[in-house]
């Protein structure tokens, strides 16, 4: 029965089974490109196909003999291919070497017995022999280095191909064992029969391998990712921020247990904005609710979710009926591939700004109170010299006269050892309201310059309103009607005056104003005391100069950060550090020291402060440790200020806080490290 089945028809039907097999290893292959194993199926299937071809060229005699050795050869490293793609799906790498080798010795067959000696019974043995080598070969393969995932499916194709390898093996091993050898074309025939059969099993069997490995990966996969997603829950859980990760609409994709008790707290249902909510719909529908912050919030998820923005941060009140409450909230791309998608975290900031609106109403006190004579309630020296400083600025620019009126109680240390210190502490007060009550403009200042001598700043006013105004208080003071025993002048308390009204030349050193002033107070003193000199002439100037200490700062243009607005503040920085160290080098006391840590720590609390809100606008990647460092400054500052409060002044630690800490190492250090994020961008290349 066999014998009578036509030859051509079995080829036939091999090189469409062949053909069929290439169609479905390539659809494997391009299901997953990178796996190992399928794309050299694929190319043994091609082989397969053509071997078909070249086998009908036989019957050409001008390539018949190459027809045969490639039809030979395309059995053999088809067969070969597929051996290979076994090792390879299977996480091992081929042995080169032998393989070249078998390879050789099926060309060198194919060529030997139909070249040299036409011998098609030899050449089939050869061929069946090497055939079933390799499927011995995948076979062993497949049983020694399987996974579990796969064990079964692997041993069942490992059965096929050793199936396969016996059938093609059962050709040669007929004579040796005393049976007659078949007659043409029985071998081909069984042959042909043995490949339509095991051909197809195998390659079924290999891509339901394939199949079963892909969906082992897959379910390890997607355990992996569940395992992932717990683990990221639980530590997105374990924090104290509210977080919750929104995608491109708006919608809320996953939230931890900060976010949801936050919302129970508020008397809101958790699942209300949780998971399959619309968060940016939340937002717009609080802002029409007039809740502006609100709609800033929102309006910074979108820029992030466009891109506009790298991130996004605002600090907002969230207020209770029991409490006060301020939160930041923070927006952060989500890294990754896909749709954009953002990470939004909302931060309980309650006690750092409490602590902050404590310390501004601290600051304003002290403020307040470095600015008052505690004595007298009017501006003490500090506050006038800011004044003056001002003042003699703006009339340098405008050519305006700027006046002063100085004036000293005549025979003050007689009066307080007549009548007490308790009694010349009061007189002191009622010369200085009776003072300040003869100043009528807004402009106009009076302070206590030191002791018993204070001094008028009288802006934009003419030599005879100064002298008008000097004459008032002298005036004023004398009806307080204080009886003053052992004064010269009079049986009452009065004043001597300097008045004077003058230029301020911007090139000119303010302190000439203050000498002729003074000198106007001594002429006033020397003509008999209660009286008034005015004058606007400058005497001569004295020799020498103020103190200007021991230490000086001064800035340079490569300290700047290219923020105009920063580089502002720190070179008021510096000329507020300048004053502490004058301060020190001068031995103020612990009062005036004081004052002038506490203006400068309100200066710098300012300044860090607008530091980091411009830090945070820019996407500064340190801003959290920048902010840091700021906090442990300020505490520094803070020890310091309270030490001079309790009557310390520790001079040399003013001065190692000011010009080490705060100067050298953070400003000159420090920030520089986020001077490029205010660079310009740099234009195209022109050269």
């Amino acid at each position: 029965m066999i014998s009578s089945i036509d030859v051509v028809t079995l080829a036939i039907c091999l090189g469409i089974v062949n053909l069929l097999q290439f169609v479905a290893f390539f659809i494997q292959y391009r299901i997953d490109p990178a796996r190992p194993g399928p794309g050299c199926w694929t190319v043994a299937s091609a082989l397969g196909c053509v071997g078909f071809v070249v086998n009908f060229l036989r019957d050409f005699p001008s390539i018949q003999t190459a027809s045969i050795v490639a039809y030979n050869l395309s059995l053999i490293g088809g067969q070969l291919l597929v051996y290979v793609g076994i090792l390879r799906f299977l996480g091992r790498r081929e042995r080169r070497g032998p393989l070249l080798t078998l390879a050789a010795l099926a060309a060198a067959a194919a060529l030997t017995f139909t070249t040299v000696h036409d011998d098609i019974v030899a050449r089939r043995v050869c061929g069946s022999v090497l055939y079933a080598l390799l499927c011995f070969a995948s076979s062993r393969a497949l049983l020694r280095y399987n996974t579990p995932d796969i064990a079964v499916g692997a041993r069942t194709v490992a059965a096929l191909f050793t199936a396969n390898g016996l059938a093609l093996a059962a050709v040669p091993a007929l004579p040796p064992l005393g049976l007659p050898q078949l007659s043409p074309p029985l071998p081909m025939t069984l042959t042909f029969l043995v490949l339509l059969v095991a051909g197809p099993l195998g390659s079924i069997g290999l891509i339901v391998l394939g199949n079963q490995k892909l969906a082992a990966e897959n379910r390890k996969s997607h355990e992996s990712v569940r395992t992932s997603k717990l683990f990221l829950q639980s530590v997105l859980d374990s924090l104290t921020a509210h977080i919750a990760l929104i995608d491109a609409d708006g919608g809320i994709l996953l939230v931890n247990k900060a976010w949801r008790d936050f919302a129970r707290q508020n008397g809101l249902d958790p699942e209300l904005v949780s998971e399959g909510t619309n968060y940016l719909c939340a937002c717009d529908n609080a802002a029409c609710r007039n809740e502006p912050e609100a709609d800033s919030f929102a309006a910074g998820i979108r820029k992030v979710l466009s891109g506009e923005l790298k991130q996004f941060a605002m600090e907002y009140p969230c207020h209770a009926p029991h409490e006060r409450r301020w939160f930041v909230g923070r927006v952060t791309p989500f890294p990754g591939d896909g749709p954009p998608r953002v990470v939004v975290a909302h931060e309980d900031i309650t006690v750092r700004k409490l602590m902050e609106i404590a310390l501004a109403e601290s600051n304003r006190k002290l403020e307040a109170l470095s600015a008052t004579d505690p004595l007298t309630g009017i501006a003490n020296r500090r506050r006038f010299d800011e004044a003056f400083a001002g003042e003699y600025a703006r009339h340098a620019r405008t050519g305006a006269p700027l006046s002063l009126v100085m004036l000293d109680i005549d025979y003050f240390k007689n009066f307080n050892d007549a009548y007490g210190h308790a009694q010349g502490d009061a007189c002191l007060a009622a010369v200085a309201r009776a003072m300040a009550g003869c100043l009528q403009r807004p402009g106009d200042l009076a302070a206590r310059y030191g002791g018993e001598e204070f001094i008028c700043l009288l802006p934009d006013t003419s030599p005879r309103g100064t002298r008008t105004v000097a004459e008032s208080i002298r005036e004023a003071v004398a009806a307080l009607a204080i009886p003053h025993a052992r004064s010269s002048a009079a049986a009452v308390v009065t004043v001597s005056i300097g008045a004077l009204t003058a230029a301020c030349p911007p090139d000119a050193d303010p302190g000439d104003l203050f000498r002729q002033v003074d000198a106007l107070l001594y002429k006033a003193k020397e003509n008999g005391r209660n009286r008034v000199e005015a004058g606007g002439d400058a005497p001569a100037a004295q020799s020498g100069g103020p103190d200007k200490g021991i230490v000086r700062l001064f800035w340079d243009e490569a300290f700047e950060s290219g923020n105009p607005a920063i580089d502002r503040q720190h070179q008021l920085l510096i000329t507020k550090a300048n004053d502490l160290l004058l301060l020190t080098t001068q031995s103020a006391d612990c009062e005036t020291l004081a004052a002038a840590v506490d203006d400068a720590l309100l200066h710098v609390a300012e300044h860090f402060r607008d530091e980091e809100r411009a830090l945070r606008e820019v996407g500064f990647d340190g801003l959290e440790e920048h902010a840091a460092e700021h906090e442990r400054l300020l505490q520094q500052g803070l020890a310091l200020a309270r030490e001079c409060n309790e009557g310390v002044s520790p001079a040399d630690a003013i001065i190692r806080f000011i010009v080490h800490d705060l100067v050298m190492v953070h400003m000159l250090a420090v920030d520089v490290l986020y001077h490029h994020c205010f660079e310009e961008p740099a234009g195209p290349n022109l050269a």
